[in-house]
């Protein structure tokens, strides 16, 4: 996340010396250098062994800390494909701090519940089971099934991770900082492996730090200046188009049509381009908000954006169809800012966006707890975590 924090860590910089300062006076003022009693240096060292309370200008600080993450700080898109929050066949899938809940979409039951360690995220596979990934191991979830520990990849921060569009037993994880830019694909198996070996490498031509996006049909993309490079569901190179009239986009998301894409820029700019046999950009609607989040539900037919909307932050859940006519919205709960480097992190850690892929259902949410919508974003269900 990028947040402007100069004044703020220009503030929380001085504090120190002006409490600093404000000590020195004191002692400047003619107070006694004697030397202190027993007793004064009993209370000297309990104060020492004691937490320290905190000093009002820490106080003070840490109150326009606060004041300007919530009014003055601008808060960016969330990017890479790490989710914390996914549907399946007929459920939802939740990773709490500890483990993995999965919930039915009818009647929001709990269905399946199992612990994980360090929940890192959690995917819908082609069949519509559910993977989610710990620090150690893997679990597939099947409804109406027992959940099955899976020995798992190499899983580097900042990489991300996809199901196969296909082969329901087989993920890849991109890795978008390393050069060249690298998928490796997992074939998904019961074993005494400690470690899951990669099956399939896809070194990329294009530079470090572009966007990946996938068609409905699976075709990946993977956008950077002037350039989509192309592969097939299973891993297969396909020629690359040439895109010189369109900025690299926040998020790739798949329509309706298979050989289409939006692309989505960080201040609501949706562009609509042809994908294949070449690119075109055929459409461009400015959607008159400032996405954090974003994703398609029901075949395409449905876009869900989460919004910053005003100061707070304030978040909002905008829906829109196919002809990008808004649909509906919804007020979102958040947590305030904590005045601290965290923050970003507690405003919106609740906030992870997920679509039906074949439903006109959204959900947003994340430990804490989970919320429903419908297609006019009126909530269906909510799930408290806590």
């Amino acid at each position: 996340m990028r947040a402007r924090l100069g004044l703020v860590t220009l503030y929380l910089a001085l504090a120190p010396g002006l409490a600093a300062c404000e000590s020195r006076g004191k002692a400047l003022g003619g107070e006694s250098t004697a030397p202190p009693s027993a007793p004064a240096r009993a209370a000297a060292l309990s104060a020492q062994l004691e937490p320290p309370l905190p000093t009002p200008v820490a106080s003070a600080a840490l109150a326009v800390a606060r004041s300007l993450q919530a009014t003055a700080l601008r808060l960016a898109p969330a990017v890479g494909h790490v989710p914390r929050l996914v549907f399946g066949k007929g459920v939802l899938g939740q990773l709490t701090e500890d483990g993995l809940r999965v919930y039915s979409t009818r009647d929001a039951s709990l269905v399946a519940s199992a612990p994980l360690e360090t929940p890192r995220a959690v995917l819908a596979l082609a069949d519509g089971a559910l993977l989610a990934i710990g620090a150690s191991a893997m679990l597939r979830v099947e409804l109406g099934h027992r959940p099955v520990s899976l020995p798992k990849p190499v899983f580097l921060p900042g990489a991300e991770v996809f199901a196969d569009a296909v082969q329901p037993d087989r993920i890849w994880i991109f890795e978008g900082r390393r050069a060249p830019p690298r998928f490796a694909g997992y074939r998904l198996a019961k074993g005494a492996q400690v470690v899951l070996l990669p099956e399939q490498e896809i070194a990329l031509e294009s530079a470090a730090g572009g966007v990946v996006g996938t068609t409905r049909e699976g075709v990946w993309l993977y956008f950077t200046a002037g350039r989509i490079e192309r592969f097939g569901p299973g891993g297969a190179r396909l020629r690359s188009l040439k895109t010189p009239e369109l900025a690299v986009p926040f998020l790739s998301l798949p329509t309706r049509r298979l050989d289409q894409q939006h692309f989505l820029d960080e201040h609501g700019l949706l562009t609509r381009a042809l994908v294949t046999p070449h690119f075109r950009k055929l459409s461009q609607h400015d959607l008159g908000l400032a996405p954090f989040a974003a994703a398609v539900a029901d075949e395409g037919r449905l876009l869900a954006i989460v919004a910053v909307v005003g100061e707070g932050p304030t978040f909002e859940l905008r829906l829109f169809d196919e002809a990008l006519s808004e649909q509906g919205r919804a007020p979102l709960l958040t947590e305030p800012p904590t005045g601290r480097d965290d923050w970003v992190q507690v405003v919106t850690r609740n906030l992870h966006l997920a679509a039906a892929p074949r439903e006109r259902l959204l959900a947003v949410g994340g430990p804490d707890r989970v919320l429903i919508f419908d297609a006019q974003a009126k909530q269906v269900l909510s799930i408290p975590s806590r």
